[in-house]
């Protein structure tokens, strides 16, 4: 018996089999092309993704910074010296005179720092302005030192965020035991 074997594969139209070098080369192209802008997206998306975490970083450290400072401010006993950069006060800890802490609160560089004579605390850093207020009244106009007569602190603070973006925190607190 004669085995029978199957014919070479060859196309059926056109008798030939394969691609041509040009059929190759345009899909090399079109697939290059695709690829180009389906990276491009994709870094478009990324770099979005990390511009937002930076941002929302300094956010939490300007956040983080005012609620240090309103808690500090709103024991406030007296106040020493202040002016519209730096401000001197003694803070109401405990129950005694004893317990109480003269605090300094300052820019220094570009950080925010809180000293209470034994230790210097940074409470911030990327900072490019502090500016201090004090008010009479709430709906009062803003002074830059401090009397007898204020009744608020405003703390604005702005900070360097990402791709050199300014954001500006504020805040008014009223100290209780003045």
């Amino acid at each position: 018996m004669m085995r029978l074997r199957p014919p070479p594969f060859r196309s059926i139209v056109t008798g030939h089999s394969g691609f041509s070098l040009l059929e190759m080369i345009m899909v090399i192209l079109l697939l290059g092309i695709i690829g180009a802008l389906g990276v491009s997206s994709i870094s478009n998306v990324i770099d979005g993704f990390l511009l937002s975490k930076d941002a929302a970083a300094t956010a939490s450290k300007g956040q983080l910074a005012l609620l240090r400072l309103s808690r500090e401010f709103r024991v406030i006993k007296s106040v020493t010296s202040a002016s519209a950069t730096s401000f001197t006060f003694k803070a109401k800890h405990g129950n005694t005179d004893a317990e109480d802490k003269t605090y300094t609160v300052t820019k220094n560089g570009s950080t925010i720092t809180m000293n209470d004579g034994a230790s210097t605390d940074i409470l911030v850093d990327q900072v490019s302005a502090l500016a201090l207020a004090y008010y009479d009244t709430y709906n009062g106009s803003a002074q830059t030192t401090w009397s007898n007569t204020r009744t608020l602190v405003q703390v604005a603070i702005t900070l360097n965020g990402p791709n050199n973006s300014a954001q500006l925190f504020t805040t008014r607190v009223a100290p209780r035991n003045l």
